[in-house]
């Protein structure tokens, strides 16, 4: 039931004939309703100038002419009017309809139809309701819209804030990428984390979905990036945890949360002193390019996404580095993206650029998708030493 008022003009002098509307109105249990009286057109005009009416119901003999209704149903659209005549015949019916009146009744037959009055009175007043509601859905709605702009945005700076630097050298390696988010917030996240001069944790995670609730799940991955950081710096156990362990831990802590997301990704620990990477996969596609001693190949490895099994596995991969190299890490978004061919063809493109000498992930971004729209986030890391501007 409607709790508001609604308020009807009737267009009426007759005091025999504004009684049995009112009465009749009475009957209509689901509004709350105002009744306001207009004798004539003069005072038509006055009521229309000072009021907002649900419902406009106007006896034709009232009126001066055929057009001043026809004026009246234009100026108090899209509200329902509904017009009283003396006989319900085929010229009034024709000449109220064709005006834009939404019913037409005669007054002289009220009482032998008086349910069909309620009943119309009834409609038409929802409908009217239905109109009011709108502005309100649409103010609500917007100032929802508004307020999620609002923490999108403010979510948005947190999650930046959260990222590494764009491009860094640590131990003689540069480390950059590039991040594109198909949405204001990004469920691909990439980290950088210094462990000591020499020893580096990175990754590149590509959370399922997009939106907020997978942003949450990079802040996860943050935690634990900083946990071992922590660690290591003070020498506690946690700092040789390697890098399937903290995916396993990522794992358990990833389902205890039950927000039913799950990432692919590549997480390795590089010794810049001893020129060693080791590696962990997680379900990650495609693998990580190495180009060195002038060849350019995908690493081994494979493993299960995090967050979807109790007990996944993930490989653990060690390599050996050249003195100059190139790892060069895609989340999945680039081949989704990449124009046509077989997935063993877009693979092949990649591995071309590289050997090309393409190694800047701003350069990547830009050879495979140009200004592109991104359906889905994109993310795009370095590491080099030993090239000219490394």
């Amino acid at each position: 039931m409607s709790h508001s008022c609604h308020r009807i003009l009737l267009v009426e002098s007759d005091t025999r004939l504004v009684d049995q509307v009112f009465e009749l109105s009475e009957q209509v249990d689901s509004f709350r309703l105002q009744i306001l009286l207009a004798a004539d057109s003069g005072r038509l005009d006055d009521m229309l100038e000072h009021y907002d009416f649900s419902l406009v119901i106007v006896n034709l003999q009232r009126l001066a002419s055929a057009s001043d209704l026809t004026d009246l149903c234009i100026r108090v659209h899209p509200k329902p009017v509904l017009v009283l005549v003396p006989e319900l015949d085929a010229g009034h019916l024709v000449l109220g309809l064709r005006a834009g009146a939404s019913d037409v009744f005669s007054y002289r037959c009220l009482d032998i139809e008086a349910q069909a009055f309620v009943a119309a009175l009834s409609r038409l007043l929802s409908r009217a309701a239905q109109l009011e509601a709108l502005p309100r859905y649409r103010d609500t709605l917007e100032r929802s819209l508004e307020e999620l702009r609002s923490d999108q945005l403010a979510a948005q700076q947190v999650q930046q804030n959260l990222l590494p630097p764009l491009s860094q050298t640590i131990g003689g390696v540069r480390f950059d990428y590039e991040l594109t988010p198909s949405l204001v917030l990004s469920g691909d996240f990439v980290d950088v984390a210094p462990l000591d001069d020499n020893l580096t944790l990175f990754y590149l995670a590509d959370v399922s979905g997009h939106g907020a609730s997978s942003a949450l799940v990079t802040v996860l991955l943050k935690n634990m990036a900083s946990r071992v950081q922590r660690a290591h710096q003070r020498n506690t156990a946690l700092a040789d945890i390697s890098t399937t362990s903290a995916l396993h831990v990522l794992n358990r802590e990833l389902l205890d949360t039950g927000l039913g997301k799950h990432f692919t990704v590549f997480a390795g620990v590089l010794d810049a002193r001893a020129s060693v990477l080791k590696y962990a996969v997680g379900g990650h596609h495609p693998m990580p390019i190495l180009r060195q001693a002038g060849e350019a190949r995908f690493l081994p490895g494979r493993g299960m996404p995090v967050g979807l099994f109790d007990e996944p596995f993930f490989d653990e991969c060690e390599v050996k580095l050249a003195d100059e190299f190139s790892l060069t890490l895609f989340s999945d978004g680039v081949l989704e993206v990449m124009d046509g061919g077989s997935l063993a063809e877009r693979e092949q493109r990649l591995l071309d650029l590289i050997v090309s000498g393409l190694i800047r992930p701003r350069e990547l971004h830009q050879q495979l998708l140009g200004d592109a729209e991104c359906p889905d986030d994109i993310a795009i890391m370095t590491l080099s030493r030993g090239f000219p501007d490394a």
